[in-house]
């Protein structure tokens, strides 16, 4: 059983590093675009949006990572 938690522990920082990366990438594309394409800029905003996801998925995967180590 403690294999099982450490593996779902592991699964879950996995993930968080992951997502993090992903969002670091996306968070450079939007402060990029924004300054090329201004900050109203339709491209701006639907990659805004993107990261505001992004960001919510980490959040939620936080969340269960908390549940995990409890």
């Amino acid at each position: 059983m403690i294999l099982l938690f450490e593996n779902h522990t592991k699964t879950c920082c996995l993930q968080c590093r992951l997502l993090l990366a992903e969002i670091e990438k996306i968070r450079e594309l939007m402060i990029f675009t924004a300054l090329e394409k201004g900050f109203t800029d339709p491209k701006t905003i639907e990659i805004s949006q993107k990261l505001d996801q992004m960001l919510n998925r980490l959040e939620l995967t936080d969340s269960e990572l908390n549940r995990c180590v409890i």
